[in-house]
């Protein structure tokens, strides 16, 4: 055979790295656009990504009020505080000595049998 072959074999060896570059291409782009739809994914995460952006930075001026707040109090709020969280989560000082009532028991001691004892 002549390496100057015609037609479309000829142009398919002549050209064969340009061909197979094409098709590899062709197939990106199907796959990228028309199957995983790639533009439009790319905007909703960057959508969705702004929309967390947001939400941090008004968690984080929350934070900067609260902090704020808690400096702000003065000693006298701060054993206000250490009261209420104390008596909401039984929290105990070192060296308290904390007693729980679990049952209130109602008697009349009007009548002293002899059977009663300290």
């Amino acid at each position: 055979m002549n390496n100057n072959s015609k037609g479309l074999f000829g142009f398919i060896l002549k050209y064969k790295v340009s061909l197979l570059l094409s098709i590899i291409l062709f197939f990106l782009i199907k796959q990228n656009i028309f199957e995983n739809n790639f533009p439009n994914v790319i905007l909703k995460k960057q959508s969705v990504i702004k929309e967390i952006e947001n939400k941090n930075l008004n968690l984080q001026k929350n934070n900067a009020l609260l902090f704020n707040q808690i400096t702000n109090y003065t000693e006298e709020d701060m054993s206000l505080i250490e009261s209420k969280a104390r008596y909401k989560y039984g929290l105990v000082k070192e060296g308290e000595v904390f007693f729980k009532v679990n049952k209130i028991i109602n008697n009349d001691n009007l009548v002293d049998s002899s059977n009663s004892a300290l």
